[in-house]
């Protein structure tokens, strides 16, 4: 996150110099990892030309897990969770990027991507745009 502040910084700072005004949103894409849907994940790591077997593997992975849910003393029966990736496992990250990497490079396609910035790290994102004024911001 220290990198992203400097790097937004860094463009704010360089719009000043151009005497523009920036505009920033950022958001956090609440339930990313549990809601990531199997079959897209497969069908995005046969279509950036992984070898079947890497899809094997991933498939492999995400099945047969299971989760329990726990609230102060109760503690729930298990539950099935062929759903999402697990938050905090070490593939999630790499996952998580593969899944959404398709609507990004969908942005750079389009024109909106000359005049706005889309900067992501996992589910958290920030768009940036910049002009002479703030309502020429806003669209």
């Amino acid at each position: 996150m220290e990198d992203a502040g400097v790097f937004i910084t860094h463009l704010i700072q360089a719009g000043w110099a151009k005497k523009l005004k920036t505009s920033v949103v950022a958001f956090d894409i609440t339930q990313f990892f549990p809601s990531l849907n199997h079959n897209v994940l497969m069908a995005v790591i046969v279509k950036v030309g992984f070898p079947l077997v890497v899809g094997a593997f991933f498939c492999s992975y995400l099945t047969g897990h299971k989760t329990m849910y726990k609230w102060d003393d109760f503690v729930s029966g298990l539950f099935a969770a062929d759903i999402g990736v697990g938050q905090g496992s070490g593939l999630s990250p790499a996952l998580s990027g593969l899944y959404i990497g398709p609507v990004l490079k969908l942005f750079s396609f389009e024109s909106i991507s000359r005049e706005v910035q889309l900067l992501f790290y996992i589910d958290n994102g920030t768009i940036l745009t910049q002009s002479p004024s703030l309502s020429q911001n806003l669209p």
